[in-house]
């Protein structure tokens, strides 16, 4: 039977001729008549979209054959995914597509910024010559700083090593030995933010980015230093830019995303010494046409060959696998997911060792792996790209299947390197109520529930440290759900205490500062 691809945006010519060529049929409806749209749900197997479409729940519910949603570009907020997920739906993005010319539109605003050009435009045009007013700035021999050492940080410092910059980056999930450009100079955060004449962003919108340059950090740089944003809304405080740009902290700004979009009210509307422009990073001929070919092949490679790349959600292949380790796999997700914060740099490697089924195995490893990247990497890390990802961040990736691995079966232990030389090795079992238990870190045996919050110390083994922390969480309104202790060989002992709600950053900083307390980490 004739597979049918639905299409609701604007796609660039050649994406539809990959599907006609391989006889997928093409229904395209652009003119967003939901009526129209909703007639041919029955009918489709695969669904592209751009992001004028936003696909949800209800939709999903009226389609019957529904296979795939290809999204030509990155983002996939205009799709339900979980929705998606619950109908066995695939839901695929191009990752990579838009690279280029990314890379190129901040290379661009950077020059336009550094010679004055919009102004040197408008003015000329309104009649004014002002030659002498607009005098620029020479970007050879200048620092170029890149926080965010992803694809299109890495390919903006190639570009501007052309420019004959000098390159500096900060990324806290990569270290010097994983960049394919290898003329950058990693530096800490405030080191590239001081140190910068030129600050680009390249990093994914989240918890940790989220205003990840305010008024303290513009403060830092240079009076004379330029800022571009190309990635994402929100990662600069767009009113204390507005401030720092007006009180000419920093010489100038050039930004291309918004917190909300279109900016209608935003404080940077009016600042001055700034170029705006309406989220054309990925706006090329070239980029459409990459993503239109991207997302075209890989809706044709899955509906005719059940060949899936690019995936955003969990794969509906070998379900019946997946269904019957759906506890094991949620344990390993969650063991990689507290070895993220026992990490400050980049991960090295990642090893699962498992004494239940080996076929199980790779599976719960690329789980562990999704746990710890999930906020590491600017994208999307599942079952199925977690080999990739990590092959593209020079992260080994092996499994050991071990009988003796203890004689609680089907227990998980991961094992995670880091660049610094930091080695953890967690070790987690279900137990017979589905509860999720940690019952050994590194050689500490401790027993504890993975149903709240958790603080991991490692303190010198001598009297009152037990008080101390107790009295300090008490004082902090901290309740103390489970406190479990364990001696080690030496002189160290490691303590992990589940509390009834989160503690905050000071109170982290109060524990660190107990004088018998070694090291102190929050695991969430």
């Amino acid at each position: 039977m004739t597979k049918k691809v639905l299409i609701t945006d604007q796609l660039a010519p050649p994406g539809r001729v990959v599907l006609e060529d391989a006889g997928i049929e093409v229904i395209e409806i652009l003119d967003g008549d939901i009526e129209k749209i909703q007639q041919v749900f029955p009918d489709i197997d695969g669904w592209i979209i751009r992001s004028g479409t936003n696909i949800k729940a209800g939709d999903l519910e009226l389609t019957t054959h529904l296979k795939a949603i290809g999204r030509a570009g990155v983002g996939v907020d205009n799709i339900d995914i979980e929705s998606a997920t619950a109908h066995g739906v695939v839901v695929m993005n191009t990752p990579g597509g838009n690279t280029i010319s990314a890379a190129e539109h901040s290379i661009a605003l950077m020059l336009s910024l550094a010679r004055n050009i919009p102004a040197g435009d408008s003015t000329t045009k309104a009649g004014s010559w002002e030659r002498k007013a607009l005098v620029g700035t020479e970007l050879n021999g200048k620092t170029l700083g890149v926080l965010g050492l992803g694809r299109i940080g890495q390919e903006v410092a190639r570009r501007a090593l052309g420019l004959q910059m000098k390159i500096i980056g900060y990324d806290p999930y990569v270290s010097q030995d994983q960049l394919i450009v290898k003329d950058i100079t990693v530096q800490s955060f405030d080191e590239v933010i001081e140190n910068a004449d030129v600050l680009t962003l390249h990093l994914p919108r989240n918890k940790d980015t989220l205003n990840l340059i305010g008024s303290v950090e513009l403060g830092k740089m240079k009076a004379s230093a330029l800022l571009i944003n190309c990635a994402r809304g929100g990662l600069v405080n767009e009113a204390d830019l507005a401030v720092a740009l007006n009180d000419n902290i920093i010489s100038g700004a050039a930004i291309d995303v918004y917190t909300e979009e279109p900016p209608l009210n935003n404080p940077l509307l009016k600042a001055k010494n700034i170029v705006l422009t309406p989220h054309l990073g990925a706006s090329t001929l070239e980029a459409g046409t990459n993503v239109a070919i991207q997302i075209a092949t890989q809706m044709k490679d899955y509906l005719l060959h059940d060949h899936l790349s690019n995936t955003i959600n969990l794969p509906i292949a070998d379900m019946s696998i997946l269904k019957s380790i759906g506890d094991s796999l949620a344990l390993a997700r969650e063991l990689g997911r507290l070895q993220h914060s026992l990490h400050s740099a980049a991960i090295k490697s990642l090893r699962l060792s498992y004494n239940g089924e080996p076929e199980h195995i790779l599976p719960l490893l690329y789980s562990a792996f999704e746990g710890i990247m999930q906020n590491r990497f600017d994208g999307v890390v599942n079952l199925i790209n977690a080999k990739s990802v990590a092959q593209s961040k020079a992260i080994s990736l092996s499994s050991l299947n071990d009988p003796d691995l203890s004689h609680v079966q089907n227990i998980i232990a991961v094992r995670v390197e880091s660049t610094a030389g930091a080695t953890w090795e967690i070790l987690g079992y279900t137990d017979i109520q589905g509860g999720h238990r940690l019952t050994r870190i590194n050689n500490y045996h401790v027993d504890v529930l993975l149903d709240g919050p958790l603080i991991l110390i490692l303190n010198t083994d001598v009297p009152g440290v037990v008080g101390e922390v107790g009295t300090l969480l008490g004082n902090s309104r901290i309740n103390i759900g489970e406190y479990s202790l364990s001696r080690g060989d030496g002189d160290i002992a490691l303590s992990v205490i589940k509390c009834d709600s989160l503690p905050d950053p000071d109170l982290m900083e109060k524990l660190k500062s107990i004088s018998s307390i070694r090291e102190c980490y929050f695991l969430g």
